[in-house]
């Protein structure tokens, strides 16, 4: 009877998984700082690209940071190689 009943979750899952895929694709990309960019800036100009939701520019500098660590010892430079990501709606 377990068997039974773990088989037909799994299964649920399976069939719930295939139905319901993201729509969304996350999109990675290199920025290279320019002269008079900030932190602040390059988040809002990428966080407007993003399309899965609304979200708070304190949250998308977070992620950035978490995908650029050398951010936790200096902030941004011309020159610099930021990389950034964000969802969009697959059309």
């Amino acid at each position: 009877m377990k068997k039974v009943f773990f088989l037909l979750v799994a299964m649920m899952i399976m069939i719930s998984s295939t139905c319901l895929a993201n729509p969304y694709r996350l999109v990675e990309v290199e920025y290279t700082v320019q002269a008079g960019d900030s932190l602040d800036s390059i988040a809002q100009a990428y966080m407007a690209k993003n399309t899965y939701g609304p979200r708070e520019l304190k949250e998308f500098k977070s992620g950035i940071v978490q995908l650029n660590t050398w951010l936790l010892d200096r902030d941004v430079q011309a020159g610099d190689t930021v990389r950034v990501n964000y969802w969009v709606r697959e059309a």
